[in-house]
């Protein structure tokens, strides 16, 4: 399965891409992009999607709003109080399971600027569906993966699910610190070609850990909605991020073994 990493961002030479592959024992890097990008995103990644094949893109963004911010605000007017919580208006429920689950909480995209980053991500999802022609939809199982798919992830979840923490990485001099954080997602995926590049970018490790992510989706690590959070979740977004318990470490031999 192909699948393409896509860390998002409201500028577009900000925006991390990563090309992947994923099977059932192990996830490969295909490919990174170099420096600035020459041709415009969309292009470089409808070059990447496999003609008449599926694929998965994994986006670092929200791709929903909170279910009760909209419902709150509709007939809401100026001066006027609001009648639910913060932690409920502003927020998802994804984002509440993944800070439950992981520890880690996502921006809200009800009050925070990745509301900007979640409005690129739909502009973008959007123009690769003009492109390609295909409808793109978000998947929800790794069944629904029969044509191009999308779905929602958080990498820093995805890293602290794997007890990876390496702060200050993405400042433009923490060479240091992208490479440790290199060797440790290299106990995971295989990356070895693309060492180069993810060591002077940021943005290209966070599309390597989004490929890791759909790597999760697509082998069934990750906490799906329950039944009672289906409806909230296809309106709001779902982060798709693995079970602590069930992160497995792929060893350079080719061999799987649980975390200890």
């Amino acid at each position: 399965m192909i699948v393409i990493g896509i860390d998002c961002a409201t500028d577009e030479k900000k925006i991390g891409l990563a090309l992947g592959s994923v099977d059932n024992k192990k996830t490969i890097i295909l490919g990174v992009p170099a420096g600035d990008k020459s041709e415009h995103v969309v292009d470089l990644i409808e070059k990447w999607l496999p003609e008449g094949q599926p694929a998965l893109l994994a986006l670092d963004s929200p791709l929903g709003w909170p279910r009760k911010l909209a419902q709150e605000l509709l007939d809401h007017s100026a001066g006027m109080p609001l009648k639910v919580l913060p932690n409920h208006l502003f927020s998802r429920l994804t984002d509440r399971v993944v800070k439950e689950m992981i520890g880690k909480r996502p921006l809200e995209v009800g009050a925070d600027r990745i509301a900007r980053t979640a409005h690129s991500a739909l502009k973008l999802l959007q123009s690769l569906r003009e492109n390609t022609g295909s409808a793109i939809p978000l998947a929800w199982e790794k069944d629904d993966v029969r044509e191009i798919c999308a779905i929602e992830v958080y990498p820093a979840a995805t890293l602290a699910a794997r007890r990876i923490n390496v702060r200050g990485y993405k400042e433009p001099e923490a060479r240091d610190e992208r490479l440790k954080l290199i060797e440790l997602i290299s106990n995971h995926l295989a990356i070895e070609t693309w060492r180069e590049q993810l060591e002077s970018s940021s943005d290209a490790i966070d599309a390597v850990v989004c490929v890791l992510a759909a790597s999760d989706f697509l082998l069934g690590k990750c906490r799906q909605p329950k039944p009672e959070e289906r409806e909230t979740a296809r309106k709001e977004g779902w982060i798709w991020v693995a079970h602590p318990e069930l992160v497995v470490r792929v060893i350079r031999s080719g061999d799987i073994i649980p975390d200890s």
